[in-house]
């Protein structure tokens, strides 16, 4: 399929060096010129075509742009889109009707369940992808984007917010999280090797026996044990630091929720929630 990108930034540049293997890449615009000269270099393209010719050109336009840039970028693209195209946009959050209904117009919501810090040429080897929309925008993408590099799931525009939290949740505050533990590395000296060798070992462990065992089953530690006096000394040595003591009282707090039962558990309980 002919397929254009608007916006050339992380996300869109990496999945499109995918999408080129097997579709008609027509070309990319992004209003930062930069950004613009970077996705043409990357995806090779040698012959770019201005935004009137590229929206005329490509059956589906693909809107790579901030969620707050991707009604106006589609309005400056309106009055060159064709009747019979398709028009995705890459927003975890947003659904597809952010595009306005238009008769023969296709929209859908595509959002890769993955993290883009930077540019990743060569891309990782498969991606899942969420996809909300038009029917006829859904079928579209089942021939756009190749079950060798992509596993496409559907969602509705309802629960589209809840699955973004999960994505919010798995990454970003996962990210938050390991700052936290960065910051207790350096009070006991650990230099940046140290924290990214040792750290991450007990991390790893961490992940392969959640993936073994299940969540309710892989933890180990304190809470697991119900052991009150630990946790009496880890409050007291969190108790003048508050942003760490407040991230262990809440994590710990959901894990005695979910998780733990057993001895010690109601103490604990009490505990935390006097903190």
């Amino acid at each position: 399929m002919r397929i254009g990108l608007i916006g050339c930034g992380r996300v869109g540049i990496t999945l499109f060096s995918l999408l080129r293997r097997n579709n008609h890449l027509v070309g990319v615009y992004d209003i930062n010129r930069k950004n613009e000269k970077r996705a043409l270099r990357l995806l090779r393209i040698k012959k770019n075509p201005k935004l009137s010719e590229l929206c005329r050109s490509s059956e589906a336009l693909f809107f790579a742009t901030p969620d707050d840039q991707i009604l106006k970028s589609f309005t400056r693209a309106r009055p060159y889109i064709q009747s019979r195209q398709y028009v995705f946009h890459f927003s975890g959050l947003l659904p597809a009707s952010v595009f306005p209904r238009w008769k023969k117009v296709y929209r859908g919501s595509i959002h890769p369940f993955a993290t883009f810090p930077t540019i990743m040429i060569p891309p990782q080897k498969k991606y899942f992808l969420f996809i909300e929309g038009d029917r006829e925008a859904k079928k579209a993408a089942w021939k756009i984007f190749r079950k060798k590099y992509f596993t496409i799931r559907s969602i509705t525009k309802k629960t589209k917010v809840h699955y973004h939290l999960t994505g919010v949740f798995a990454s970003n505050l996962l990210i938050g999280l390991l700052l936290a533990v960065h910051t207790l590395a350096k009070r006991i000296g650990w230099r940046e090797r140290d924290f990214y060798e040792v750290v991450f070992s007990i991390i790893e462990e961490t992940l392969r026996n959640t993936k073994k065992y299940k969540l309710k089953n892989a933890l180990s530690g304190p809470l697991k044990r119900g052991d009150v006096e630990v946790i009496k000394k880890h409050v007291h040595t969190l108790y003048k630091d508050k942003d760490l003591l407040n991230i262990y009282k809440t994590v710990s707090l959901y894990i005695l929720k979910n998780v733990t039962k057993g001895t010690g558990r109601k103490e604990i309980e009490t505990l935390l929630k006097k903190v």
